[in-house]
């Protein structure tokens, strides 16, 4: 598979909650090439912008790709901000993505993580598989219920969980881990900050479990080494040798 470079056309731009937006674009080749859990890099064009910003591929068509993103810097809060009819470049499809099992799976997502698993659920679900999910959130101002209720027309129980605030279940995804027996699950997918993929270290390493790290990457194509970690075999890439990683290969401790 090749990587391309495509310059697309915003065809929606929508918020979809507090920080959280959904951008859709126009695209041939990458959209109908990308594979759950692989990422392009996004030319950002705003004021002391130099390097492309990756994003996880949220959904695809036969002519269209979309991101949920968060606003977290200057990158996102311009992506965010830009009207229908807007072009911008894209490389991508990049990196390694998730690997498709049989049996039943649970899907981990934390915050904007959540939009990784996405695609993934949609192939799961054509596959025949059998899926669950638990998504958390720091505040109910911060969950996608549109994403979400996209979920629940996939898998067949959805759990949703905020950290404070007012919403029907707090605590964190592994509070709600310990609640089920993990032994109902073949596939584990996760996706989330490092601070809580490295909580379900202990519960789930010696499980058939499956992560897609977050780093920063300059270019997305394994040339400048930024985005490396150490892993039980050697240094590798986050950009092509993962994002997505088994579980057990990571050295959680110098992440």
């Amino acid at each position: 598979m090749s990587v391309r470079n495509e310059k697309c056309v915003v065809l929606k731009n929508i918020r979809l909650s507090s920080d959280g937006f959904l951008i859709v674009l126009g695209s041939g080749e990458i959209s109908r090439q990308t594979l759950p859990g692989q990422f392009v890099e996004i030319g950002c064009l705003g004021k002391d912008m130099i390097l492309r910003r990756p994003f996880s591929v949220f959904d695809v068509s036969d002519n269209s790709i979309s991101f949920f993103i968060k606003i977290v810097g200057k990158g996102s809060r311009w992506l965010s901000e830009l009207p229908e009819g807007y072009v911008v470049d894209l490389i991508g499809p990049l990196g390694n993505g998730f690997s498709l099992s049989g049996g039943r799976s649970l899907l981990i997502g934390g915050g904007c993580g959540t939009a990784s698993l996405n695609l993934l659920a949609d192939r799961l679900k054509e596959s025949g598989g059998k899926t669950d999910a638990i998504f958390g959130f720091s505040r109910p101002k911060e969950i996608p219920h549109e994403v979400i209720a996209g979920f629940r027309r996939k898998a067949d129980n959805v759990v949703v969980t905020v950290d404070s605030g007012d919403y029907s279940t707090l605590g964190n995804v592994v509070d709600r881990l310990g609640e089920i027996s993990l032994d109902n699950y073949e596939n584990f997918y996760c996706c989330g900050p490092i601070r809580m993929l490295k909580a379900l270290v202990p519960p789930l390493s010696a499980r058939k479990t499956e992560v897609s790290l977050e780093a920063r990457m300059a270019c997305g194509i394994g040339v400048c080494y930024g985005c490396s970690i150490n892993t039980v075999f050697n240094i590798k890439r986050v950009c092509i040798d993962g994002p997505v990683f088994k579980m057990e290969e990571v050295i959680w401790d110098e992440l």
